[in-house]
């Protein structure tokens, strides 16, 4: 198994590997392409044995920003039930922390960035095809999920 090559490797640069530690590891190496690539070997091998190494970043092949998660539109004035139907598509895709911040932005030049911009790229696509097209140009464009997501709930949000 190649998991084992790249432990002999590691534990000469002083990182000792195991697989149950393998999302301690990955935050402590650099963010060069040869480490990303390492870490894509070493989570298909972890797939290969049965034990799914899952990230907050992940997205699938049906995770495309052209998709269309909700069949409700919003259209001004049903926020209230469009957000639902929004919150529980992402709840279903672990992205709701996105949006409700339990998921924050990593600091830059970690391996996380650029897929952190990845998901929130994905996301801002999700939540504008969301949206009637007539109301959708009033809506200023926002490159992070959830400024755009409170901008939308300030604008709309109905409270009594």
């Amino acid at each position: 198994m190649r998991i084992y090559m790249y432990a002999n490797s590691f534990k000469r640069q002083g990182l000792f590997l195991r697989l149950p530690s393998l999302l301690w590891y990955q935050s402590q190496i650099s963010g060069t392409q040869k480490n990303k690539h390492i870490m894509a070997e070493i989570r298909e091998e972890t797939k290969e044995q049965g034990k799914p190494l899952r990230s907050t970043y992940d997205l699938n092949s049906n995770d495309g920003p052209g998709n269309i998660i909700t069949q409700v539109q919003l259209r001004g004035e049903n926020y209230d039930e469009w957000a639902r139907a929004m919150r529980a598509s992402l709840r279903a895709r672990r992205k709701w922390g996105f949006i409700d911040g339990a998921i924050k932005q990593p600091k830059e030049g970690t391996i996380e960035m650029e897929d952190w911009w990845t998901v929130q790229s994905t996301l801002v696509s999700w939540i504008l095809n969301t949206i009637e097209p007539n109301l959708r140009s009033t809506i200023s464009y926002m490159e992070n999920a959830r400024d755009l997501w409170e901008d939308i709930r300030e604008r709309f949000s109905i409270t009594n």
